[in-house]
């Protein structure tokens, strides 16, 4: 029965004067999605970027196969958001709409922030030659300055280049709690050291709550150094 139904299939065929075969194939030609691209790219140069940014293509345009005629390309106004822009690229053949294709773009932006000058691997405490400053691609993360991270430790391997974000560091706890430091208290040309027990543990320029068993008093002070404290106070006592 299947033999059947398959020669009458191609009797019809034939009678129609074509026969299933390569050469019976509707012709047809191949545009270069490089060729869209370009025309694209001329498109954008009316796009006006605020700030620090330029236009990256999204992904590559892939080739389009059209029938065979006479081939038109026209480009239309890009369409954007503050984010993405779409060029559309009308394709017509022998005067007869086809298609529409779109180059899409993203909108990347620019800051400069601190970055790993070198290699940097976990629990390296950040010293004023392992971070510069750097032009990256801005993808929300909070920009840093060098200062914010001197004295921070690093809390996995960092790349050379690597934008440094704060929440990849942490405070790099040279005073522990219940420790004892000394506390140097400044009081106008005079200074005053004791020791004094931590209730609470930093890093370099934090204020802590100390306690002096001596004098029985809770006092607070920023770490300037491992177990070391330092209070300006004008009069008073320990």
């Amino acid at each position: 029965m299947r033999t059947i139904v398959a020669a009458a299939a191609l009797a019809v065929l034939a009678f129609l004067g074509c026969v299933p075969s390569p050469a019976c194939a509707q012709p047809t030609v191949r545009i270069s999605g490089k060729r869209f691209e370009q025309l694209a790219k001329g498109a954008t140069q009316s796009v006006h970027l605020t700030g620090d940014a330029e236009l990256v293509q999204a992904f590559p345009e892939p080739d389009q196969v059209v029938p065979a005629g006479t081939v038109v390309l026209s480009v239309g106004t890009a369409i954007y958001n503050p984010s993405y822009i779409n060029v559309p690229v009308t394709i017509e053949v022998d005067g007869k709409f086809l298609r529409q294709v779109f180059v899409g773009y993203r909108i990347q932006e620019y800051v400069h922030t601190a970055v790993a000058a070198h290699d940097l691997v976990p629990g390296t405490v950040i010293a004023a030659d392992d971070v510069t400053i750097a032009r990256v691609p801005f993808h929300g993360q909070r920009v840093n300055g060098i200062d914010a991270l001197i004295g921070r430790k690093v809390v996995s391997a960092m790349r050379q280049g690597q934008q440094l974000a704060l929440e990849a560091t942490q405070t790099n706890q040279i005073v522990k709690p219940g420790s004892t430091v000394v506390l140097i208290v400044h009081d106008g040309g005079v200074a005053i050291a004791a020791d004094v027990v931590a209730r609470t543990g930093g890093g370099l320029g934090d204020e802590i709550q100390l306690y002096n068993p001596q004098t029985q008093k809770a006092l607070s002070g920023t770490v300037v150094g491992p177990d070391r404290v330092e209070l300006d106070i004008t009069g008073g006592a320990l």
